[in-house]
């Protein structure tokens, strides 16, 4: 059964019975806002590459293509010195919450169950397809004045609709066909996040076992294919795709808390706290297993001991 097909038909059948998780809120609460204040950054000059006429924006002020770059280059670099630093000490937040990539896959997998509802088919197919020229739109506008479309030459605007029509293109297959597969084995960002973050203060914890009543559906609904129950255990996930191996359970976790929303649904009208939660560890929960206190592991064997997040 897909991905897609098996976790949404679960989530679907828990969801009706709890309502929507205070996780899917927030999830497309920040996707909409980031994906409007990005697109915001070349619609008001506030940063703009125009191969078109040569109109370069930065910060407003129409500048050499050389000096916006320049410009640029500082709060790029402090971006991405920022989210290095929250990829290693509370983890893959930016992809469980905040990626635009990832909401689109979240969106192609509700696709595929809706696939067999007839009356569903044709409106998720045309969301996504809404949302693909959306972000394609988005990125053409960073690199020329969308003015283009309207005012340009035929030249310029065959290569510009071409571009426009070639993203398009690929933000909707890519969505179809791999949905939440991308994240789980191709993402590069998503590589470069986990090699970041093996270790972390914050992540997923099964930290009421009293409580949890072995339905397995955690494991069932998560999108990287991990046991959440056991993320600090030393054995991790096989290699996937670009992730190859020893990569920690904890450093491939996304945080999209997909796992403690079905536990708290299925645990809702039970006495006690929700067996997982998301947020910061207890200093037992982010110490790794070691191997004589994993399952399976014989005791002593000094040559099995490995370390992980």
């Amino acid at each position: 059964m897909p991905l897609g097909e098996s976790r949404e038909k679960l989530l679907e059948k828990l969801g009706r019975k709890t309502g929507i998780h205070r996780y899917t809120y927030w999830r497309w609460i920040v996707a909409i806002v980031g994906t409007v204040g990005v697109g915001l950054l070349p619609l008001t000059n506030t940063l703009r590459f125009d191969l078109w006429q040569g109109n370069h924006y930065y910060l407003g002020e129409r500048l050499e293509l050389e000096d916006v770059a320049r410009g640029f280059a500082f709060p790029f670099i402090a971006i991405n010195i920022a989210i290095a630093l929250a990829s290693r000490w509370v983890g893959r937040y930016l992809c469980g919450f905040g990626c635009p990539v990832g909401a689109m896959a979240r969106l192609g997998d509700w696709t595929h169950h809706q696939a067999k509802k007839k009356r569903s088919k044709l409106g998720s197919r045309l969301l996504i397809l809404l949302a693909s020229f959306v972000l394609a739109l988005i990125t053409i506008a960073f690199w020329v004045d969308l003015r283009v479309f309207i005012e340009g030459s035929g030249m310029a605007r065959a290569i510009s609709g071409g571009a426009l029509i070639a993203l398009i293109v690929l933000l909707y297959e890519g969505t179809m066909r791999m949905g939440l597969r991308f994240c789980r084995e191709w993402c590069p960002s998503g590589v470069y996040f986990a090699l970041l973050g093996p270790e972390t203060l914050n992540a997923i914890e099964f930290s009421s076992p009293e409580t949890c009543v072995e339905c397995d559906i955690c494991d069932k609904v998560c999108p990287m294919d991990l046991e959440p129950r056991t993320l600090n255990d030393p054995e991790a996930r096989g290699a996937m795709g670009f992730y190859a191996a020893p990569l920690s359970n904890f450093s491939l976790c996304i945080r999209c808390g997909d796992c403690v929303t079905v536990c708290e649904q299925v645990t809702s009208k039970q006495e006690g706290p929700t067996p997982l939660h998301l947020g910061f560890l207890s200093k037992t929960g982010r110490t790794p297993l070691l191997p004589d206190e994993a399952p399976g592991v014989d005791e002593g064997d000094e040559d099995t001991r490995r370390t992980t997040g």
